[in-house]
């Protein structure tokens, strides 16, 4: 399962992101992270991994957490191609969050 910005909030609201970490839009943080105490937010993040269940911060890091779940299954060259063909310029830093 991804998320991109505040979808995070969506899937921890099913209980299902309880202990585990998640992140979410910057902008919408606050109220992100009070809809959902159980979840282990973690705010420096472009996209967190726990489990089958990968959560972004805003729309674009949700591109890149799409291809780091893309890196995961079928290796970084794979992703960086796919990356090359959308004209993209992909961040494969999970931890590189500007905002």
């Amino acid at each position: 399962v991804i998320t991109a910005c505040t979808g995070s909030v969506l899937l921890a609201k099913t209980g299902l992101l309880d202990g585990m970490e998640a992140t979410s839009n910057k902008l919408s943080w606050q109220w992100a992270t009070s809809e959902a105490p159980g979840v282990r937010w973690i705010r420096a993040a472009r996209w967190c991994v726990s489990g089958k269940f990968y959560t972004s911060s805003g729309v674009s890091a949700g591109i890149d957490a799409a291809l780091g779940f893309i890196a995961d299954m079928h290796g970084q060259n794979e992703a960086q191609r796919i990356a090359w063909t959308m004209e993209y310029v992909y961040n494969s830093d999970k931890n590189a969050d500007l905002f």
